[in-house]
């Protein structure tokens, strides 16, 4: 991936940032996958540990979520964005009762 900045100082202080991201273990490689790329890949790698029924209810329940949020380049899915995916699978008063048991705010 190619970035540019408007200064030297810009470039060199990004650096510095991913660099010590890479020194901490932190530092995730920009991509392009999409939250339906990536079940795709998780689901690949479950297949072989679980039953035929459970694969199939899976696929079902993770249908809900790719209609929804599918689209979304992993990287920028969010908080509200899986929020807003919960409003919509439990209605709104489940919701409420589901985020407050979470201790979420």
């Amino acid at each position: 991936m190619t970035r540019t900045f408007g200064t030297l100082r810009e470039a060199k202080a990004e650096y510095a940032r991913i660099t010590n991201r890479r020194y901490e273990g932190t530092f995730v490689e920009p991509n392009k996958i999409t939250v339906n790329e990536w079940l795709d890949q998780w689901l690949d790698r479950k297949v072989e540990d679980l039953e035929e029924s459970t694969v199939y209810s899976y696929t079902m329940t993770l249908g809900r979520v790719r209609g929804k949020l599918g689209h979304i380049r992993l990287q920028e899915l969010t908080e509200d964005h899986v929020e807003a995916w919960m409003r919509w699978a439990l209605g709104e008063a489940a919701f409420v009762v589901a985020r407050r048991a979470r201790g979420w705010r």
